[in-house]
């Protein structure tokens, strides 16, 4: 695992106070980890794993309130993913601009995530998911699949197994 990289400048705390949220603790260490992961998406579990590895003791509970509060306020986006066990909300720090023609697409082995800009594609599947009786409304669209790199592990015998979904 990797240490979470100070930002010492303050914009976590800038990020925090902008959407009016006090920078608790446990604020501050959650948004840190999101900031260190390159804008790849993570689970509750993942950030509790991630702060007990650095020697922060912050309960799941806490955990989920404080992303539910970051994502009500703007400051997080909130994807599903399928596994075995069910549905898992994965958060990453929303980007400053993500245009309404754009999608992520994610694989579901690695978690790496790609943004892709392109206004026919988002526009085919708003129309899909219409026919289908979805709305998408203002979410950020993710599409999730198996990248080039986790296939070949695949092929070859020596990846990751591929997550149910």
């Amino acid at each position: 695992m990797q240490d979470i990289p100070y930002q010492g400048d303050g914009r976590v705390f800038d990020s925090l106070r902008a959407v009016r949220l006090r920078p608790t603790s446990a604020r501050i260490c959650i948004l840190q980890v999101l900031t260190g992961t390159q804008r790849q998406a993570m689970n509750a579990e993942s950030i509790y794993q991630q702060l007990l590895h650095i020697g922060i003791a912050v309960s799941l509970g806490t955990i989920y309130r404080v992303l539910k509060e970051m994502e009500q306020a703007g400051l997080l986006l909130r994807e599903r993913e399928a596994s075995a066990s069910g549905n898992k909300a994965r958060y990453l720090i929303k980007p400053e601009r993500v245009a309404a023609d754009s999608c992520y697409l994610v694989c579901r082995v690695c978690e790496r995530s790609v943004l892709v800009q392109d206004a026919p594609l988002v526009e085919q599947l708003r129309q899909a998911a219409a026919v289908h009786g979805m709305e998408i409304g203002a979410n950020v669209l993710s599409v999730q699949m198996r990248c080039s790199q986790c296939a070949e592990d695949a092929q070859a015998g020596r990846g990751r197994a591929l997550r149910a979904g």
